[in-house]
């Protein structure tokens, strides 16, 4: 399956394909290392379902959006995805990691120190417990594998600033998505992840 990635690489970040290609076997190694000490995706999952299933599948929509200077939450992040794949390929941007489990994010802290991440922090708390300095905050947020709880929206929509845009990477299951106003549906959808869409939210001024 890593052929697969590698040739999403080639035809979308030509320009600095070994670059990337070696940040990401450095995140795989780092990821499996820490997934034996707690367990942040399926250990049943293969290493080479990893470039697929996980880091194709997370960066799938960087041909559709624009997270270049960015301020970028990661809500749920687990294992850092999307948000550490997304951040490999734009390291401009700003990423903030949120889970509100603690063992996972001193995982994830230990990826962005081995892999030696600029402007990437974490935090450890629930969506709805994000202190006030966070309110109209982030330019992006990003979710995925999260189904969004009522409470969720709510509270994703106080943390994005006027304008700010949500993306949240669904499948075929879209009955979460109706509770928010308006919203675009983008089909990012590859033969090897399956169907894929992100659906995409402003929030309004």
């Amino acid at each position: 399956m890593k052929k697969y990635f590698k040739e999403f690489i080639n035809d979308h970040f030509f320009s600095k394909r070994a670059e990337v290609i070696e940040k990401f076997e450095d995140y795989l190694e780092i990821l499996r290392e820490q997934n034996q000490k707690i367990n942040l995706v399926s250990r049943e999952t293969k290493e080479r379902e990893f470039w697929a299933l996980h880091f194709l599948d997370s960066i799938l929509p960087v041909t559709q959006i624009n997270l270049l200077g960015k301020r970028v939450l990661d809500f749920g992040t687990g294992g850092g995805m999307p948000g550490i794949p997304l951040k490999l390929l734009e390291p401009q941007m700003q990423l903030y990691l949120l889970d509100s489990r603690r063992k996972k994010v001193l995982a994830v802290e230990q990826m962005i120190k081995k892999l030696d991440l600029k402007n990437c922090f974490t935090i450890v708390s629930r969506l709805e417990d994000l202190e006030q300095k966070y309110e109209g905050f982030f330019d992006a947020i990003v979710c995925r594998s999260v189904r969004i709880k009522p409470v969720f929206a709510k509270n994703l929509l106080r943390v994005l600033k006027p304008g700010g845009e949500l993306y949240l990477y669904k499948s075929k299951k879209l009955g979460d998505v109706d509770q928010f106003k308006d919203y675009a549906i983008i089909n990012v959808s590859h033969p090897q992840v399956g169907e894929r869409k992100i659906v995409k939210i402003i929030k309004q001024g």
